[in-house]
């Protein structure tokens, strides 16, 4: 684990990470009630699932950047090839698949946050310049609180 843990580190370092992982630090750093199943029973977020949360939505919005890739991307996690005809939501829908598979909460909303709430989100994600600098496509204010919106229930 600690092996895979280095490679996967090396690997975020090398490719950059974006969008989800900006949003996520808003989302763990905002949260007051949340109190995720097998962590110490306190107000807090996961980061596996603080990114998660807003991935479907990342992804729709960074898709006409590198459409290719983004159906690759669907191919590898959903293990077969991708629909073209699916476009913007072929990745979303394996995403989808798999956190409903392994039982993630459902968007932002199961963490407490409601629509009130998504300024504070918005504000604490457009700080995130390291993340947000090597994102395929630039987050405005506007489209951040889009993604959030469309983050409170994926499913």
């Amino acid at each position: 684990m600690a092996y895979a843990s280095m490679v996967t580190g090396m690997g975020f370092g090398n490719a950059g990470t974006h969008i989800p992982h900006a949003n996520s630090c808003a989302v763990a750093g905002s949260v007051r009630r949340y109190r995720a199943e097998g962590y110490p029973q306190m107000p807090m977020v996961p980061h596996g699932q603080a990114v998660a949360s807003t991935a479907m939505a990342a992804f729709r919005f960074t898709f006409p950047s590198d459409p290719a890739r983004h159906l690759r991307a669907a191919e590898l996690i959903g293990g077969r090839p991708a629909d073209p005809g699916e476009g913007a939501g072929a990745l979303p829908r394996v995403i989808r698949d798999l956190q409903r598979d392994i039982e993630m909460p459902n968007g932002i909303g199961a963490f407490g946050y409601t629509e009130s709430g998504i300024g504070t989100l918005v504000a604490g994600t457009v700080q995130q310049s390291r993340q947000l600098s090597v994102a395929p496509r630039r987050l405005t204010a506007a489209a951040a609180h889009d993604t959030f919106m469309a983050s409170m229930k994926n499913w």
